[in-house]
Protein backbone atom coordinates (compact mmCIF):
# COMPACT_ATOMS: atom_id res chain seq x y z
CA UNK A 1 0.00 0.00 0.00
CA UNK A 2 1.54 3.50 -1.10
CA UNK A 3 2.43 5.87 1.66
CA UNK A 4 0.15 8.94 2.55
CA UNK A 5 1.43 12.12 1.42
CA UNK A 6 1.69 14.28 4.37
CA UNK A 7 -0.86 17.38 4.25
CA UNK A 8 1.86 20.16 4.38
CA UNK A 9 3.83 18.81 1.14
CA UNK A 10 0.92 19.40 -0.81
CA UNK A 11 1.81 23.19 -0.82
CA UNK A 12 5.48 23.08 -1.18
CA UNK A 13 5.34 23.71 -5.19
CA UNK A 14 2.77 25.32 -7.76
CA UNK A 15 3.25 25.34 -11.56
CA UNK A 16 2.59 29.25 -13.50
CA UNK A 17 2.65 29.42 -16.34
CA UNK A 18 4.54 26.16 -17.13
CA UNK A 19 6.82 27.06 -14.71
CA UNK A 20 7.74 25.31 -11.14
CA UNK A 21 8.34 27.17 -8.21
CA UNK A 22 8.69 25.98 -4.97
CA UNK A 23 7.26 27.15 -1.99
CA UNK A 24 9.80 30.27 -1.72
CA UNK A 25 10.15 31.02 -5.30
CA UNK A 26 5.78 30.84 -5.26
CA UNK A 27 5.13 33.83 -2.56
CA UNK A 28 8.22 35.58 -3.90
CA UNK A 29 6.83 35.24 -7.53
CA UNK A 30 3.62 37.03 -6.80
CA UNK A 31 4.74 39.25 -4.43
CA UNK A 32 6.89 40.82 -6.48
CA UNK A 33 4.15 40.38 -9.23
CA UNK A 34 2.18 42.98 -7.57
CA UNK A 35 4.72 45.29 -6.40
CA UNK A 36 5.25 45.65 -10.30
CA UNK A 37 1.94 47.55 -10.24
CA UNK A 38 0.68 50.79 -9.56
CA UNK A 39 -2.79 51.65 -9.03
CA UNK A 40 -5.94 49.73 -8.69
CA UNK A 41 -4.14 46.71 -10.58
CA UNK A 42 -2.55 45.91 -7.26
CA UNK A 43 -5.95 45.85 -5.74
CA UNK A 44 -6.62 42.29 -7.05
CA UNK A 45 -3.55 41.29 -6.67
CA UNK A 46 -2.94 42.03 -3.22
CA UNK A 47 -5.52 39.44 -1.89
CA UNK A 48 -3.89 36.88 -4.42
CA UNK A 49 -0.47 37.22 -3.00
CA UNK A 50 -1.74 37.15 0.40
CA UNK A 51 -3.80 33.77 0.08
CA UNK A 52 -0.76 32.44 -2.02
CA UNK A 53 1.77 33.53 1.48
CA UNK A 54 -0.57 31.96 3.42
CA UNK A 55 -1.08 28.33 1.72
CA UNK A 56 2.84 28.30 1.86
CA UNK A 57 3.87 29.71 4.74
CA UNK A 58 1.23 29.74 7.28
CA UNK A 59 1.00 26.74 9.42
CA UNK A 60 -2.72 26.59 9.92
CA UNK A 61 -5.36 26.51 7.99
CA UNK A 62 -6.64 28.96 4.69
CA UNK A 63 -9.04 31.92 6.12
CA UNK A 64 -12.26 32.79 4.41
CA UNK A 65 -15.06 34.84 4.62
CA UNK A 66 -18.84 34.03 4.16
CA UNK A 67 -20.32 36.12 0.95
CA UNK A 68 -22.68 38.34 3.78
CA UNK A 69 -25.78 37.53 1.27
CA UNK A 70 -28.09 36.84 4.19
CA UNK A 71 -26.21 38.77 7.23
CA UNK A 72 -22.72 40.40 7.96
CA UNK A 73 -19.84 38.48 5.82
CA UNK A 74 -18.13 36.20 8.93
CA UNK A 75 -14.20 35.28 8.94
CA UNK A 76 -13.02 31.65 9.92
CA UNK A 77 -10.37 28.90 9.03
CA UNK A 78 -10.46 26.05 6.77
CA UNK A 79 -8.25 23.90 7.72
CA UNK A 80 -5.33 22.07 5.14
CA UNK A 81 -6.82 18.73 5.30
CA UNK A 82 -10.45 19.93 3.91
CA UNK A 83 -8.57 21.99 1.53
CA UNK A 84 -6.82 19.26 0.20
CA UNK A 85 -10.01 16.82 0.46
CA UNK A 86 -11.81 19.72 -1.31
CA UNK A 87 -9.33 19.89 -4.77
CA UNK A 88 -9.54 16.27 -4.60
CA UNK A 89 -12.56 15.89 -5.14
CA UNK A 90 -12.73 18.49 -8.11
CA UNK A 91 -10.26 16.26 -9.37
CA UNK A 92 -11.96 13.10 -8.88
CA UNK A 93 -15.47 14.59 -10.73
CA UNK A 94 -13.43 16.39 -13.60
CA UNK A 95 -10.93 14.11 -14.59
CA UNK A 96 -8.28 16.99 -13.98
CA UNK A 97 -4.23 15.45 -14.10
CA UNK A 98 -1.00 16.76 -12.94
CA UNK A 99 -0.28 19.89 -15.34
CA UNK A 100 -3.78 20.32 -17.06
CA UNK A 101 -4.09 24.19 -17.83
CA UNK A 102 -6.08 25.82 -15.71
CA UNK A 103 -7.44 29.13 -15.41
CA UNK A 104 -7.51 31.42 -12.70
CA UNK A 105 -10.19 34.80 -13.49
CA UNK A 106 -12.10 35.20 -10.12
CA UNK A 107 -10.45 37.35 -7.00
CA UNK A 108 -9.13 35.56 -4.02
CA UNK A 109 -11.00 37.94 -1.16
CA UNK A 110 -13.44 34.85 -1.60
CA UNK A 111 -13.44 30.74 -1.80
CA UNK A 112 -13.61 30.33 -4.99
CA UNK A 113 -10.94 32.30 -5.93
CA UNK A 114 -8.50 31.11 -3.57
CA UNK A 115 -10.08 26.87 -4.30
CA UNK A 116 -8.05 27.47 -8.02
CA UNK A 117 -5.15 28.31 -5.78
CA UNK A 118 -5.69 25.56 -3.60
CA UNK A 119 -6.13 23.13 -6.46
CA UNK A 120 -3.15 24.38 -8.90
CA UNK A 121 -0.68 23.19 -5.08
CA UNK A 122 -2.93 19.97 -4.40
CA UNK A 123 -3.50 18.68 -7.77
CA UNK A 124 -0.14 20.29 -9.99
CA UNK A 125 -1.83 21.99 -12.41
CA UNK A 126 -0.65 24.34 -14.41
CA UNK A 127 -1.93 27.72 -13.64
CA UNK A 128 -2.29 31.13 -15.46
CA UNK A 129 -3.82 34.07 -13.48
CA UNK A 130 -5.59 36.64 -15.05
CA UNK A 131 -7.37 40.34 -13.72
CA UNK A 132 -10.97 39.26 -12.51
CA UNK A 133 -12.41 42.05 -13.49
CA UNK A 134 -13.89 43.05 -17.06
CA UNK A 135 -13.15 40.82 -20.09
CA UNK A 136 -11.87 37.50 -19.63
CA UNK A 137 -11.12 37.15 -23.50
CA UNK A 138 -9.68 40.47 -23.43
CA UNK A 139 -6.76 39.28 -21.45
CA UNK A 140 -5.96 35.66 -23.18
CA UNK A 141 -4.04 35.38 -26.32
CA UNK A 142 -6.15 33.91 -28.81
CA UNK A 143 -3.56 30.75 -28.80
CA UNK A 144 -4.41 29.56 -24.61
CA UNK A 145 -6.06 26.40 -23.89
CA UNK A 146 -7.73 25.55 -20.88
CA UNK A 147 -8.45 22.15 -19.38
CA UNK A 148 -10.87 23.87 -16.75
CA UNK A 149 -11.77 27.32 -15.19
CA UNK A 150 -14.04 28.89 -12.79
CA UNK A 151 -16.35 32.12 -13.76
CA UNK A 152 -19.28 33.75 -12.41
CA UNK A 153 -22.06 33.86 -14.93
CA UNK A 154 -21.45 37.14 -15.59
CA UNK A 155 -18.38 36.19 -17.10
CA UNK A 156 -19.16 33.87 -19.48
CA UNK A 157 -21.94 35.63 -20.73
CA UNK A 158 -19.93 38.40 -21.54
CA UNK A 159 -17.34 35.87 -23.40
CA UNK A 160 -20.21 34.70 -25.30
CA UNK A 161 -21.16 38.11 -26.67
CA UNK A 162 -17.50 39.23 -27.43
CA UNK A 163 -16.53 35.75 -29.40
CA UNK A 164 -18.52 32.45 -28.90
CA UNK A 165 -16.19 30.76 -31.15
CA UNK A 166 -13.02 31.75 -28.77
CA UNK A 167 -14.99 30.25 -26.25
CA UNK A 168 -15.33 27.20 -28.19
CA UNK A 169 -11.61 26.89 -29.22
CA UNK A 170 -9.97 28.21 -25.87
CA UNK A 171 -12.09 26.42 -22.77
CA UNK A 172 -12.82 22.73 -22.13
CA UNK A 173 -15.08 22.92 -18.56
CA UNK A 174 -16.40 26.04 -17.40
CA UNK A 175 -17.94 25.59 -13.81
CA UNK A 176 -20.30 28.66 -13.09
CA UNK A 177 -20.96 29.66 -9.22
CA UNK A 178 -21.23 32.59 -7.42
CA UNK A 179 -24.56 33.95 -8.51
CA UNK A 180 -27.71 32.86 -10.27
CA UNK A 181 -27.90 31.59 -13.81
CA UNK A 182 -30.68 33.20 -15.84
CA UNK A 183 -32.90 31.19 -18.20
CA UNK A 184 -31.21 32.99 -20.81
CA UNK A 185 -28.11 32.33 -20.40
CA UNK A 186 -28.82 28.37 -20.02
CA UNK A 187 -30.73 28.44 -23.29
CA UNK A 188 -27.86 30.61 -24.71
CA UNK A 189 -25.50 27.30 -23.74
CA UNK A 190 -27.49 24.90 -25.62
CA UNK A 191 -25.31 24.54 -28.79
CA UNK A 192 -21.78 25.56 -27.16
CA UNK A 193 -19.33 23.11 -27.42
CA UNK A 194 -17.88 23.03 -23.84
CA UNK A 195 -19.13 21.29 -20.75
CA UNK A 196 -20.66 23.74 -18.82
CA UNK A 197 -22.00 23.31 -14.70
CA UNK A 198 -23.51 24.98 -12.20
CA UNK A 199 -22.05 24.66 -8.69
CA UNK A 200 -23.85 24.34 -5.77
CA UNK A 201 -21.97 24.77 -2.34
CA UNK A 202 -20.14 27.13 -0.20
CA UNK A 203 -17.47 28.64 2.14
CA UNK A 204 -18.18 26.71 4.55
CA UNK A 205 -18.40 23.24 2.61
CA UNK A 206 -15.06 24.32 1.12
CA UNK A 207 -16.20 25.51 -2.33
CA UNK A 208 -18.61 22.76 -4.59
CA UNK A 209 -19.94 19.87 -3.15
CA UNK A 210 -23.03 19.58 -6.05
CA UNK A 211 -23.14 20.09 -9.78
CA UNK A 212 -25.94 20.38 -12.07
CA UNK A 213 -25.18 19.70 -15.99
CA UNK A 214 -26.22 23.09 -17.75
CA UNK A 215 -25.58 21.55 -21.26
CA UNK A 216 -25.32 18.77 -23.32
CA UNK A 217 -26.59 15.10 -22.81
CA UNK A 218 -26.72 15.72 -19.17
CA UNK A 219 -28.05 18.83 -18.79
CA UNK A 220 -30.75 18.61 -15.84
CA UNK A 221 -32.75 20.46 -13.64
CA UNK A 222 -31.24 18.54 -10.57
CA UNK A 223 -28.14 18.77 -8.78
CA UNK A 224 -26.24 15.77 -8.21
CA UNK A 225 -23.95 15.10 -5.02
CA UNK A 226 -20.09 14.52 -5.71
CA UNK A 227 -18.26 11.60 -3.61
CA UNK A 228 -19.58 10.40 -0.96
CA UNK A 229 -21.79 14.16 -0.17
CA UNK A 230 -25.36 13.37 0.35
CA UNK A 231 -28.38 14.94 1.68
CA UNK A 232 -31.87 15.24 3.77
CA UNK A 233 -34.19 17.83 4.57
CA UNK A 234 -35.11 19.49 7.79
CA UNK A 235 -38.44 20.40 8.98
CA UNK A 236 -38.75 23.73 6.87
CA UNK A 237 -37.76 21.71 3.92
CA UNK A 238 -34.72 23.15 3.88
CA UNK A 239 -31.48 21.49 2.66
CA UNK A 240 -29.13 19.72 4.96
CA UNK A 241 -25.85 18.51 3.37
CA UNK A 242 -23.76 15.82 4.78
CA UNK A 243 -20.09 16.00 3.24
CA UNK A 244 -18.23 12.99 5.46
CA UNK A 245 -14.94 14.23 3.94
CA UNK A 246 -14.91 17.45 5.47
CA UNK A 247 -13.93 18.59 9.06
CA UNK A 248 -17.78 19.55 9.74
CA UNK A 249 -19.77 16.87 8.40
CA UNK A 250 -22.73 18.49 8.42
CA UNK A 251 -24.49 22.10 7.24
CA UNK A 252 -27.80 23.57 7.49
CA UNK A 253 -28.61 25.33 5.04
CA UNK A 254 -31.61 27.71 4.41
CA UNK A 255 -31.82 26.65 0.66
CA UNK A 256 -35.57 25.00 -0.40
CA UNK A 257 -35.07 22.21 -2.29
CA UNK A 258 -37.25 19.11 -3.72
CA UNK A 259 -35.31 16.20 -2.70
CA UNK A 260 -35.18 13.03 -5.46
CA UNK A 261 -32.91 10.99 -3.07
CA UNK A 262 -29.88 11.49 -1.08
CA UNK A 263 -27.77 12.05 -3.82
CA UNK A 264 -30.11 14.66 -5.67
CA UNK A 265 -32.36 17.98 -5.31
CA UNK A 266 -34.30 20.72 -7.21
CA UNK A 267 -33.10 24.14 -5.64
CA UNK A 268 -36.54 26.26 -4.92
CA UNK A 269 -34.58 29.27 -3.78
CA UNK A 270 -34.06 30.70 -0.03
CA UNK A 271 -35.96 30.10 2.88
CA UNK A 272 -35.36 33.99 3.87
CA UNK A 273 -36.98 35.14 0.36
CA UNK A 274 -40.35 33.38 -0.36
CA UNK A 275 -43.19 35.32 -0.55
CA UNK A 276 -46.73 33.34 0.46
CA UNK A 277 -48.97 35.24 -1.68
CA UNK A 278 -52.84 34.61 -1.15
CA UNK A 279 -51.76 30.51 -0.19
CA UNK A 280 -48.78 30.09 -2.71
CA UNK A 281 -45.54 30.04 -2.28
CA UNK A 282 -43.64 32.51 -4.86
CA UNK A 283 -39.66 32.13 -5.03
CA UNK A 284 -38.22 35.15 -6.19
CA UNK A 285 -34.92 33.62 -7.30
CA UNK A 286 -37.08 31.37 -10.32
CA UNK A 287 -38.73 34.77 -11.11
CA UNK A 288 -35.31 36.24 -11.53
CA UNK A 289 -34.02 33.72 -13.62
CA UNK A 290 -36.79 34.05 -16.22
CA UNK A 291 -36.56 37.57 -16.23
CA UNK A 292 -32.57 38.26 -15.98
CA UNK A 293 -32.77 37.89 -20.07
CA UNK A 294 -35.67 40.33 -20.49
CA UNK A 295 -35.68 43.23 -18.21
CA UNK A 296 -33.08 45.72 -19.00
CA UNK A 297 -32.09 46.62 -15.35
CA UNK A 298 -30.40 45.14 -12.19
CA UNK A 299 -33.57 43.76 -10.56
CA UNK A 300 -34.73 41.56 -7.55
CA UNK A 301 -38.47 40.34 -6.08
CA UNK A 302 -38.91 40.79 -2.82
CA UNK A 303 -42.60 40.83 -0.76
CA UNK A 304 -44.56 42.94 0.71
CA UNK A 305 -47.55 43.36 3.44
CA UNK A 306 -50.93 43.07 1.34
CA UNK A 307 -54.16 43.55 3.26
CA UNK A 308 -55.66 40.57 1.38
CA UNK A 309 -53.02 38.37 -0.01
CA UNK A 310 -50.79 38.56 3.33
CA UNK A 311 -48.35 39.30 0.81
CA UNK A 312 -47.84 40.17 -2.40
CA UNK A 313 -44.89 40.68 -4.84
CA UNK A 314 -42.44 43.76 -5.12
CA UNK A 315 -40.21 44.47 -8.12
CA UNK A 316 -37.32 46.50 -6.91
CA UNK A 317 -34.86 47.88 -9.96
CA UNK A 318 -31.78 49.56 -10.39
CA UNK A 319 -31.68 52.73 -12.53
CA UNK A 320 -31.60 56.40 -12.85
CA UNK A 321 -34.33 56.87 -15.10
CA UNK A 322 -37.36 58.28 -13.27
CA UNK A 323 -39.84 55.22 -11.36
CA UNK A 324 -42.84 56.36 -13.57
CA UNK A 325 -40.95 56.65 -17.22
CA UNK A 326 -39.65 53.24 -16.67
CA UNK A 327 -42.71 51.62 -15.34
CA UNK A 328 -44.86 51.03 -18.44
CA UNK A 329 -42.17 49.81 -20.21
CA UNK A 330 -41.12 46.82 -17.34
CA UNK A 331 -44.61 45.85 -16.86
CA UNK A 332 -45.04 45.21 -20.40
CA UNK A 333 -42.21 43.25 -20.43
CA UNK A 334 -43.19 41.05 -17.18
CA UNK A 335 -46.98 40.76 -18.66
CA UNK A 336 -45.51 38.22 -21.13
CA UNK A 337 -43.07 36.75 -18.66
CA UNK A 338 -44.67 35.79 -15.86
CA UNK A 339 -48.03 34.43 -14.31
CA UNK A 340 -50.89 36.65 -13.50
CA UNK A 341 -50.48 35.89 -9.70
CA UNK A 342 -46.18 36.20 -9.92
CA UNK A 343 -47.01 39.92 -11.38
CA UNK A 344 -45.63 42.64 -9.25
CA UNK A 345 -48.19 44.74 -7.09
CA UNK A 346 -45.44 47.35 -6.41
CA UNK A 347 -42.03 48.47 -8.39
CA UNK A 348 -39.57 50.61 -6.63
CA UNK A 349 -36.74 52.09 -8.90
CA UNK A 350 -33.69 52.84 -6.89
CA UNK A 351 -30.66 54.59 -8.07
CA UNK A 352 -28.19 51.74 -6.41
CA UNK A 353 -29.14 48.81 -4.94
CA UNK A 354 -26.98 47.49 -1.90
CA UNK A 355 -24.34 45.32 -2.85
CA UNK A 356 -21.96 42.96 -1.23
CA UNK A 357 -18.84 43.20 -1.34
CA UNK A 358 -18.89 40.47 -3.79
CA UNK A 359 -21.48 41.84 -6.25
CA UNK A 360 -24.36 39.75 -4.85
CA UNK A 361 -27.41 42.13 -4.46
CA UNK A 362 -28.74 42.56 -0.75
CA UNK A 363 -32.55 42.15 -0.11
CA UNK A 364 -34.26 44.42 1.88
Amino acid sequence: MAARVPISSRFRSITVDGHTLDAAHAADHFSAWRHTDTGDEALWREPLERTVKELVHGRGGMSAWTSGTTGPPKRFSIPRRDLVKSAELTAATFGLEPLDRVLLCLPCDFVAGKMMLVRAFVLGLDLHVIDPRGSVLDKLATGDRFRFTAMVPLQLHRCLQEDRARVERQFETILLGGGPVSDALVEDLQELDVHVFQSYGSTEMVSHIALRALNGPRRSERFHALGDVHFARDPRGCLVVHTPHLSVEQHLTNDLVQLSDDSHFTWLGRHDNVILSGGRKIFPEQLEARTAGILPYPHYFTAVPDAVLGQSVMLVLETERPQEEVLPEVLDLLVTTLDRHELPRRVQALRRIQRTSGGKMIRR
